[in-house]
C-alpha cells in the first residue's frame, strides 16, 4: 500500500496552503486517494517528495518560471477557479451546474465581479458608428484572432475612459469588449446585450434554435482555464496598469500560438477531414499512420 498523508500534512510538508494543494492535484502534480468510509482524501507521499524536489529549482527564478509556464505548475493562487477530483468550480460553484442553469452573461459577472448580476449591458462602442465602420473596414477578410488584434486598439483609441481601472469601470469595459469581439467574429454591428449564444446561433445556425443553449453551455464551461499562457500574458499586462483593451489584446496574442489556441484549429481541421461521424475512423487512422497526434487527446495537464 502506498504511503499517504492527510491534506493538512501534505500542505505543511510542501509549505503551501490547502488551496494550492488542491491546485497541484487538479494540475496532475499530486495524486489524491479517497479515504475509505469518509469524504476525505489522502495524498501520495512519493508525489509530495518529488514535488518538493522540483520546488527546489525555484531558488533559480529563471528556471522555475520557465518550467512553470511550460507545464502549468500553479505559480499564483486563485480564488476564481478550482479544478479538483474531476470537477471544475468558478468561485465555489460547480461549472457543470452553471452550464445547465445559468447564462454566459451571469457567469461573466461571477468571474469578474463575484456577482452574477454585476455585469451591465454593453454601452455604445467608444467612437460610435464611425469607430465601428473603421473596425469593419480594417478587419475585413482577416481570421477572427487577427481581426480581434486589429479591432481592439482602434476602439481603445476612441475610449476616453480606457484607463479608468476602478473595478466597476473595468467590468463595464469588459462588457463592451465582449460585445465588440462578437461583432467582429460575426461581421455585424455590436449588440446592446450580452446574449452571446443567441447572437452566434442566429448567425451560424439560424434554423436550429436549440443550438443557443449548447453554445451558452460551451461558453460557460470554457470561460476560465486557470493560468494558461494567455491568462498569464494578460495578467502581466494588467499588472503594468494597462487598459482592459490592451490586456485582452495581450491574451489574444498568446492565444494565437500554435501550442495554445492553435490546438483548436487542429481539432477543427480534423473535424473537417472526417466530414461526418462515419468518416471519423478513417480520419483518425490516417493521422495515426502518419505519426500525427490526435487533437484533444494526450494533453499533459488535462489527460
Amino acid at each position: 500500500m502506498q504511503a499517504t498523508l492527510s491534506a493538512a500534512e501534505a500542505a505543511t510538508e510542501l509549505g503551501i496552503t490547502l488551496a494550492t494543494l488542491y491546485a497541484y492535484v487538479s494540475r496532475g502534480f499530486l495524486r489524491s486517494i479517497a479515504e475509505p468510509g469518509t469524504r476525505r482524501r489522502r495524498y501520495v507521499a512519493a508525489d509530495i517528495l518529488a514535488l518538493k524536489q522540483r520546488k527546489s529549482v525555484r531558488r533559480d527564478p529563471a528556471q522555475a518560471v520557465g518550467n512553470a509556464l511550460h507545464w502549468g505548475l500553479p505559480v499564483l493562487e486563485s480564488r476564481i477557479t478550482c479544478a479538483t477530483d474531476g470537477s471544475l468550480y468558478y468561485r465555489g460553484k460547480d461549472v457543470v451546474a452553471l452550464a445547465r442553469e445559468s447564462t454566459f452573461a451571469r457567469v461573466l459577472g461571477l468571474l469578474w465581479c463575484a456577482d452574477e448580476n454585476a455585469v451591465p449591458p454593453p454601452s455604445e462602442l467608444p467612437g460610435g458608428r464611425a469607430a465601428w465602420t473603421a473596425v469593419a473596414r480594417a478587419v475585413r477578410g482577416l481570421p477572427p484572432l487577427e481581426a480581434f488584434q486589429v479591432a481592439l486598439p482602434i476602439v481603445a483609441a476612441h475610449a476616453s475612459n480606457a484607463y479608468d481601472l476602478r473595478p466597476a469601470a473595468v467590468c463595464r469595459a469588459g462588457a463592451r469588449i465582449v460585445a465588440l469581439l462578437v461583432a467582429v467574429a460575426l461581421e455585424r454591428e455590436p449588440a446592446a446585450d450580452l446574449d452571446v449564444a443567441r447572437r452566434l446561433q442566429a448567425a451560424w445556425l439560424p434554423r436550429d434554435r436549440k443550438a443557443s443553449a449548447l453554445l451558452d453551455a460551451a461558453l460557460i464551461v470554457y470561460a476560465d482555464n486557470g493560468l494558461s499562457p494567455s491568462t498569464f500574458a494578460a495578467r502581466c499586462v494588467a499588472s503594468a496598469g494597462s487598459s482592459p483593451y490592451a490586456v485582452v489584446a495581450a491574451g489574444v496574442a498568446a492565444l494565437q500560438g500554435a501550442k495554445h489556441g492553435g490546438a483548436s484549429e487542429r481539432a477543427e481541421a480534423l473535424l473537417r477531414e472526417a466530414a461526418n461521424p462515419g468518416g471519423a475512423r478513417r480520419a483518425v487512422a490516417d493521422r495515426l499512420r502518419r505519426g500525427e497526434a490526435i487533437p484533444g487527446f494526450g494533453h499533459p495537464l488535462y489527460p
